[in-house]
């Protein structure tokens, strides 16, 4: 056995050596070479480390964001990457040396930064990213911020007798912050982490795989009279959706509109591309635009529980045109077993926010029934998170 592991050991090193250049491996390659080595790490580790994961995990998340906020990233991000010595990256950091010291040696027992002698250190790519105003930087910043929700569910179900939550009111968040406001209410009153919050929803959109135009037939669903609405792009944030469609179909024709509330609106800092006009807008209220094309959402409706989703659609629904098609883009559970774990835990992130839930493909089709829609057709994407672009028209 000892030698099987020797030369396990071996073969493993001289797989990282021959590895290729991480921008050359396929989402599909990736995802099979890293099952296979989690399928390992899970075979050696015995229940005593396994536990320890379990019960640290919440210290790296923490690490860092103290990280962030003595400077540590945005000094070595300054120094374009470079080695940097503890008395060197004293001046340019908040708080004692001491505790420099000991932020810094977490750092590197996770891989963030390295110690390559004494009290020297060289800041990883994820280190050069984590500094102030960057998209990874900003996901700390709101899942450090969310961290408070999710000390609590324990405390919550206890109170609730563990039933499944379904108010979107009355969610573990609500529970933790001592509110009776939405989460997005409460987010709206507080500029600097709703800011933060648009930066980091704006970009995971970029990242969630194939973009939606790519499988669904828009030039054969969206040609229209140059006067009409062609598309409205609802809950559509500070607008990258609508703005990748028409970069990627500029001839389109027909007028395309991005809603989303008063604050999303206005938080929008350049002039959206020519075709492209925003209109402040809750979805909970009569859509304005009455007869459109095409009327569209993207990982919106995951946000709310069945109740409120349904009153979205019927508002929809009710300004649909007979031709009118309604275009949802969403996140889909997997169904049976083996669910990954990113989707098992934005299921729970849902439901600690807003009572919601990562619906399976069969519990979208049901809730756009319900909403009296006929599901058409369903296109779908596993690349990246698993999504589906559903297409209803008025049933």
């Amino acid at each position: 056995m000892t030698t099987s592991l020797s030369e396990l050991t071996s073969t493993l090193n001289s797989a990282l050596q021959i590895l290729p250049n991480l921008d050359s491996i396929s989402d599909d390659e990736r995802a099979q070479l890293l099952g296979t080595i989690g399928q390992l790490q899970a075979a050696l580790e015995t229940p005593l480390l396994t536990i320890q994961k379990h019960c640290f995990a919440h210290y790296r998340i923490a690490g860092i964001r103290i990280a962030q906020g003595m400077g540590i990233f945005d000094a070595f991000a300054a120094s374009n990457g470079a080695d940097m010595t503890l008395a060197e990256l004293a001046p340019r950091t908040k708080g004692d040396v001491e505790l420099l010291k000991r932020i810094m040696r977490f750092l590197c027992s996770h891989d963030i930064c390295k110690e390559i002698n004494t009290d020297t250190y060289r800041p990883s790519l994820i280190a050069t990213l984590y500094g102030t105003g960057t998209v990874p930087g900003n996901m700390i910043n709101i899942f450090y911020t969310n961290m408070q929700i999710t000390s609590k569910p324990f405390e919550y179900f206890e109170e609730k007798g563990y039933k499944n939550p379904s108010d979107a009111y009355d969610a573990p968040f609500q529970f933790a912050y001592e509110t009776n406001e939405h989460h997005f209410d409460w987010l709206s009153k507080r500029p600097a982490i709703q800011s933060i919050f648009n930066s980091v929803m704006t970009e995971s959109k970029r990242h969630c795989g194939i973009e939606w135009f790519e499988i669904y037939p828009v030039l054969d669903k969206l040609q229209v009279a140059p006067e009409r609405v062609a598309f409205i792009d609802i809950g559509g944030g500070v607008g990258h959706d609508i703005t990748a469609l028409k970069a990627r179909f500029p001839k389109l024709p027909g007028k395309y509109i991005l809603e989303d509330l008063p604050h999303v609106i206005d938080a929008i800092k350049e002039p959206l591309p020519e075709g492209i006009s925003a209109v402040k807008y809750n979805m909970f209220e009569e859509q304005p635009i009455q007869g459109a094309k095409a009327y569209y959402m993207r990982t919106v409706l995951h946000d709310w529980p069945d109740k409120l989703a349904l009153e979205a659609l019927r508002h929809i629904r009710k300004a649909m045109a007979n031709d009118s098609i309604l275009i949802i883009n969403e996140h889909v559970m997997p169904d049976g077993a083996n669910v990954p774990a990113i989707s098992a835990t934005l299921d729970l992130h849902m439901m600690e926010l807003f009572s919601s839930l990562e619906r399976t493909e069969q519990q979208w089709i049901d809730l756009l029934q319900q909403a009296e829609f006929k599901v058409t057709q369903v296109w779908r994407s596993d690349t990246g998170l698993r999504t589906a672009v559903f297409e209803a028209t008025l049933g």
